[in-house]
């Protein structure tokens, strides 16, 4: 049943992702952030960190209650709504279910897992407990990204002929450099391609992949090609060894191309002005935590960004490191 009131969130995990996610709690209609937990304490004194895209924007953390450890958390916070889960990659499938079994609904970054055993045990322990989990794939909730999702479906400038979408950006600091850790760049930039491009299209056929192993131990710059049988040709390439910051995509029609870098939408036709359109509301990061408070609010499935969709997203990400490993190898899904 719906509730007026606003639901109760804490952040567990607040470094760079915590900070970004806290930062969009301010101006939320159904969900008030009211604690933040992580092991160092030094993160509460910051009020702003800065990313790999930019700055994760300012939280006012001396309106919060900060706590040092998960136990700590629970205890001085046994009412909240939900978790928001922002910690090292390699914590997400523990402390998520562990939030879940302990009664909590649970928002949780992306990657889901590092692999799909640790997704399966999410999506176990989401039914048995009856508790909301939603994987934070950004992508989903942007206005910009899905002016193009919105096109292909509706048929507007006909036939999509070709997908190609790029994710670059610098090598991130601590625990990220990690693979075991982080997954590398593939679970931490090309995820949100890979994941939209499916979102989108769906399962590809088949995909073939080609990358490089660089300073994490996994594939640090990777491009690859998706089939889809009677489909438009898909590439996507994201990488962390370059310089500054990058990511779009274009979508070649058979009477447009639609192209956007996460802001305007520009739409270029043969022989016409070139148009641009803006976004009504293109704070994903916003946008995807309002969408989780109103289903926990409504106790209502989040299918924007269903478990199965997300676990499929991992899998495919998994085949493509070894489709890259193997140089290039073909693989069918």
């Amino acid at each position: 049943m719906a509730t007026t009131k606003k639901l109760k969130a804490a952040i567990l995990g607040f470094g760079g992702m915590g900070h970004c996610h806290a930062s969009q709690y301010g101006a939320q209609k159904d969900v008030k952030l009211v604690a933040v937990c992580d092991i160092d304490p030094s993160k509460f004194f910051m009020d702003n960190v800065e990313l790999n895209f930019g700055d994760s924007g300012k939280t006012d953390v001396k309106a919060l209650k900060c706590y040092t450890s998960y136990e700590e958390l629970i205890a001085g916070e046994p009412d909240l709504d939900y978790i928001d889960i922002c910690l090292p990659s390699d914590l997400h499938c523990e402390y998520t279910c562990r939030a879940m079994s302990d009664g909590f609904n649970v928002l949780c970054e992306k990657p889901m897992a590092l692999n799909t055993a640790d997704c399966d045990k999410m999506i176990k322990t989401s039914k048995a407990t009856g508790k909301l989990l939603m994987i934070a794939q950004c992508l989903r909730f942007s206005d910009s990204f899905n002016m193009i999702r919105k096109f292909y479906e509706n048929g507007k400038y006909g036939k999509l002929l070709r997908f190609s979408l790029h994710r670059m950006g610098g090598f991130p600091k601590g625990w990220f450099r990690e693979v075991d850790r982080s997954g590398g760049a593939l679970m931490d930039l090309h995820i949100h391609d890979i994941d939209f491009v499916m979102y989108m299209l769906g399962k590809p056929d088949s995909l073939r992949a080609r990358g490089v192993v660089v300073k994490s131990g996994g594939v640090d710059d990777l491009s690859v090609n998706l089939n889809y049988k009677d489909g438009p040709i898909v590439d996507a390439e994201s990488s962390w060894a370059r310089g500054g910051w990058q990511c779009g995509m274009a979508a070649v029609f058979e009477n447009a191309t639609v192209a956007t870098d996460g802001g305007d939408v520009t739409i270029y036709q043969m022989d016409k002005p070139l148009k641009t359109l803006k976004p009504k509301n293109d704070n994903m990061y916003f946008n995807e935590i309002a969408y989780f408070a109103k289903c926990v609010k409504t106790n209502t499935l989040p299918d924007v960004a269903s478990l199965e969709s997300t676990r499929e997203t991992i899998r495919v990400l998994l085949l493509e490191t070894k489709s890259a490993l193997a140089v290039g190898k073909c693989i069918k899904l």
